[in-house]
């Protein structure tokens, strides 16, 4: 592929990336050693990163090390798989904001990466079409982000929801805690808490953020 046209297209994109994450600290994993190399070549680069590895144990090393802002790793790393290295790192780090670059997009689970707490999911041949920026603006502003290539709406049947379910992931949606929606739906808030406790359960998410992002990938819900 012939990127010359798109040169300074990409260099507008790649110097918005740095500005925006300027005075971030960022572990990168990626599963390609001429990426890496790319990367530890690259000045910009070099003043954000705190860490630069290819395997899974590596890159959980460093995000204990330095306690990074963001945690960028490929699907599967040498060795090590990313899903699992976001979920290990999650665990140790709950802030950590992580972005997941699929590279098998075939093999890809979305449900079981956000379940392990990615935040932010991005095709590695979309990378160049403004799909990063995108990932770590939400990121930037405490949302979430699942790159269109990478929804697969076969996932999940909607009818594993029950009625019930489907009132309280549009609770969810409308920015209602676990008290307001008790109200609103007229159950108590321990009732309340149990729906959204299958709710997560059947979209294999734990976080109420993934919750509404899973709802409105899988058609779920409508975005705002």
């Amino acid at each position: 592929m012939d990127l010359t046209p798109h040169l300074a297209l990409l260099q507008e994109r790649n110097q918005a990336i740095i500005e925006l994450i300027k005075g971030e600290s960022v572990v990168l994993c990626l599963g390609d050693q001429n990426l890496l190399i790319s990367h530890s070549f690259n000045p910009s680069h070099q003043a954000l990163l705190k860490g630069l590895c290819s395997a899974e144990a590596e890159a959980v090393h460093l995000v204990k090390l330095h306690r990074p802002k963001f945690l960028v790793c490929h699907d599967k790393l040498l060795p090590g798989d990313g899903i699992e290295l976001i979920k290990r790192c999650k665990t140790s780090q709950p802030s950590l904001k992580t972005l997941l670059v699929v590279c098998q997009p075939g093999n890809f689970q979305l449900q079981l990466a956000l379940a392990a707490g990615a935040d932010a999911i991005c095709a590695a041949d979309r990378i160049g079409q403004g799909t990063v920026l995108q990932a770590l603006q939400c990121l930037k502003q405490g949302s979430c982000y699942i790159d269109k290539g990478l929804r697969d709406r076969a996932a999940f049947e909607p009818n594993k929801l029950s009625p019930r379910e489907l009132e309280v992931l549009q609770e969810l949606h409308l920015g209602f805690d676990t008290k307001g929606i008790a109200t609103r739906l007229g159950i108590s808030p321990n009732t309340a808490k149990g729906y959204q406790k299958q709710l997560f359960q059947k979209l294999g998410v734990s976080r109420r953020m993934h919750a509404v992002l899973t709802g409105i990938q899988m058609g779920l819900l409508q975005a705002h």
